[in-house]
């Protein structure tokens, strides 16, 4: 009787193992050859938030807000702590979404800092915000973006100067732009156009916001202004009226003309003119003579080939002299 109720016991103890974990006997039925479930889309099996975008630095203005996001998924909760303090949920603003393809929950929030908040602010560390996304998982934790109060100056430290340069001559024009936070972009302006370096390789914005004129033409001409800006606001210097002028150069000889004398000694010229080119915008006339004149002799006519009847004057010495012309 014994025998018997150890029997039943150890069969029901067997059938409740099947029960408890049918994946356990199809595994071991199969040679432990089934894989296990499949990870989820993005590998992340834990379900613990990831971040999709952080916030970045950026800066406030005195009329308007500097505007911190982020974005993250797998997260229930997600806000913004800025210096170590939590942002109340009023000031926050939230989107969610479901990926349909991927089931996975998106959540995505942004927040609002003032010109007051950052000035009242003294840490050494400057003003800064980080996002904390919180899941039944675990909790993640962003960069910290810092916000700093953006400004320009009125007045360049250095401004462009008028000047003249010679056709095919090199030119600096300098430009130092008013302090600023964050460091002001500089541009330049040919008569009130933006001047494209991309499209003109001619001309060269330095580091320091100097612009270089490479080889100057003609065409380069005009009024250039230093143009400075960043997101506080955008500053002109005065204007340098840029002056290229061309030194005049001489044109080929003209031929020789014909001899003044028609019988015996005479003179004959060339010319040439200040032409080639022109002297331009205060450039140098040619150096040199315009004319030049040399000697010439030309053969006087003979009258039919005859002997004519002959001539005779005194000589200052007393001596006849007698000419026969022929």
């Amino acid at each position: 009787m014994e025998w018997t109720f150890v029997l039943v016991l150890t069969i029901l103890v067997g059938i409740s193992l099947v029960y408890a974990d049918p994946g356990r006997s199809a595994r071991q039925d199969d040679g432990g050859l089934l894989p296990d479930p499949f990870p989820t889309d993005d590998g992340d099996t834990s379900g613990h938030p990831v971040f999709l975008e952080e916030p970045r630095d950026t800066y406030v203005l005195r009329s308007r807000p500097a505007t911190l996001s982020c974005k993250v998924r797998n997260a229930l909760q997600l806000y913004f702590v800025c210096n170590d303090k939590p942002v109340h949920h009023r000031h926050h603003s939230q989107q969610e979404f479901v990926d349909p393809q991927t089931g996975v929950r998106h959540l995505e929030v942004s927040v609002d800092v003032n010109r007051k908040e950052v000035e009242e602010y003294f840490g050494l560390d400057g003003y800064g915000c980080s996002c904390i996304a919180w899941s039944s998982s675990g909790t993640s934790k962003s960069r910290r973006a810092h916000v700093k109060i953006a400004y320009l100056k009125k007045h360049f430290e250095n401004q462009p100067l008028s000047t003249h340069v010679g056709i095919e001559g090199q030119i600096s024009l300098q430009c130092l732009p008013p302090e600023g936070v964050p460091p002001p972009e500089v541009l330049w302006l040919k008569n009130g156009e933006l001047i494209d370096t991309a499209k003109d390789s001619n001309f060269i914005i330095s580091n320091e916001g100097n612009l270089l004129i490479s080889v100057v033409r003609l065409a380069d001409m005009g009024n250039y202004t230093c143009m400075a800006r960043n997101p506080a606001g955008t500053r002109y210097s005065e204007t340098a009226i840029l002056t290229v002028y061309v030194n005049g150069g001489w044109s080929t000889w003209s031929p020789w003309s014909e001899c003044t004398a028609r019988c015996g000694r005479g003179v004959q010229q060339r010319s040439r003119l200040c032409t080639n080119p022109a002297p331009l915008n205060g450039g140098r006339t040619c150096s040199g003579d315009p004319l030049q004149k040399s000697d010439c002799t030309s053969l006087c006519p003979v009258e039919d080939g005859r002997w004519t009847s002959s001539s005779s004057y005194v000589s200052p010495d007393c001596k006849i002299i007698v000419a026969v012309p022929c």
